[in-house]
């Protein structure tokens, strides 16, 4: 609200003082030449009438007689010697053309007296244009205060509509966290009503196509497992080798590992994920991971290398599980003779590195990797039983963990995994009565 309301009051302070500079100069030109040319006048008349007073008194006896003169003024009026005044050419031109002269640092008035061209007479200080010169710095005062109570407006005006912004923006923050349900409520009179029901409208959309999406997959996914089931027993019954084929074997297992990665995906694929944190021993989990996967591939070298020491680790152990089972099988795939899995600390982040000898994948593919069901070119993606979801599963299991994946290039020039998070483990996401309520258990890595 801070920068709204700065620019906006900026704006508003531009344009009050520009209105105001342009009706004041208009203002106080024709103010100034008008006061000038009465004050002109008023002092014509009053030296006049002085002068008047004067004619046939000798210069000597001036002073006195000024003196006893009572003509209600409320400045002094005196008789000096031109010389006594330090004035320019262009001020003593104007004293002998007979002109008014005025010293603008006292507020003195002059003007030569005709019988005797020596002397002048004084008129001032006047306090009148003391006061005029005083009442400018007060005009700058005011001006100075309106623009500042302008802020107060400002303020008032601003002050719901931000209200009303901030509501947006808690909304738009909830569907972020995966909180489709989430409405917001502003009052018909709102400036950005319209905007707010345009943004319960899209909520509507969304909230119904993911929910579709989700059912259709959840849906389909569990009407697979029944004729599987319904395969593997005719399987199992029949006589010959058909019971024993491998293929169809191998082929009902495949089927079945999709289904279930759709279901983990669809589980995986929202902002917020239950968690199920656990604390547990990394480089156990590390070597017991590998150890298994190398079972399954035993012509591979293997080669597990946890940090020094034991490292404490926090999080969905299931999840995380998962994903470095996916990565261990996607370099199973792919690798030629070596996989090394490492895992080690970087401060007060967990870093896990997966590499492969394989063909490596190009940069401008590397951030598609992670997107469901994505192909990329024959040197990777040859026919290896991949179902396209478990880079997938590992991109969601690390947004869930408040972690990072990426893919880089390994040291012997095939692909590097590092999957990245944060040591003391995610923020928990417990899911009770249709809120979701956030408990910190660590700092969010970025």
């Amino acid at each position: 609200m801070r920068r709204i309301f700065i620019q906006f009051y900026l704006l508003l302070i531009a344009c009050f003082v520009v209105a105001v500079l342009g009706v004041g100069l208009v203002y106080k030109r024709a103010a100034s030449d008008m006061g000038d040319r009465y004050l002109g006048d008023l002092l014509k008349a009053t030296l006049f009438m002085i002068e008047e007073d004067l004619k046939g008194v000798p210069p000597k006896l001036w002073g006195e007689t000024l003196a006893r003169m009572d003509h209600g003024l409320t400045f002094k009026v005196r008789i000096e010697p031109v010389n006594a005044y330090e004035l320019d050419a262009a001020a003593l031109a104007a004293l002998h053309r007979g002109d008014i002269v005025m010293l603008e640092n006292s507020y003195e008035f002059l003007q030569r007296l005709p019988d005797n061209g020596d002397y002048m007479l004084v008129a001032g200080p006047l306090r009148y244009l003391f006061f005029l010169h005083q009442l400018k710095w007060i005009d700058y005062l005011l001006l100075a205060l309106v623009g500042l109570s302008l802020a107060v407006p400002v303020f008032l005006w601003m002050r719901p509509h931000w209200r009303d912004l901030m509501a947006l923006e808690e909304g738009a923050r909830a569907l972020e966290h995966g909180e489709w349900s989430w409405r917001v409520e502003l009052p018909e009179r709102s400036g950005v009503y319209r905007v707010g029901h345009a943004f319960n409208q899209m909520a509507d959309a969304m909230e119904a196509s993911i929910a579709s999406k989700q059912g259709l997959i959840r849906a389909v996914a569990h009407e697979l497992r029944t004729p599987l089931a319904r395969l593997r027993y005719r399987l199992a019954m029949l006589d010959g080798d058909a019971a024993g084929h491998p293929g169809i074997e191998r082929d009902i297992d495949a089927i079945e590992s999709l289904v279930e990665e759709l279901l983990l995906h669809v589980r995986l694929d929202r902002p917020l994920v239950p968690l199920e944190a656990d604390a547990f021993d990394g480089a156990e989990w590390l070597s017991e991971r590998v150890d298994e996967a190398a079972a399954l591939s035993p012509s591979l070298e293997w080669l597990a290398e946890p940090a020094a020491g034991s490292i404490a680790l926090c999080g969905d152990r299931v999840l995380l599980t998962r994903a470095l089972d996916n990565l261990l099988g996607n370099a199973r795939r792919y690798a030629r003779t070596t996989i090394r899995a490492r895992l080690e600390l970087a401060g007060d982040t967990v870093r896990l590195t997966v590499d492969d000898d394989g063909p490596g994948i190009p940069p401008e593919e590397r951030e598609h990797v992670f997107e469901p069901f994505v192909r990329l070119d024959a040197s990777r993606a040859r026919d290896t039983g991949g179902h396209g979801l478990g880079l997938a599963i590992v991109a969601s299991v690390m947004r869930a963990h408040h972690g990072e994946v990426r893919v880089d290039e390994g040291p012997e020039g095939g692909a590097r995994f590092v999957l990245a998070w944060p040591k003391l483990g995610p923020a928990v996401h417990s899911v009770t009565e249709g809120n979701t309520r956030l408990t910190d258990h660590g700092e969010a890595w970025r």
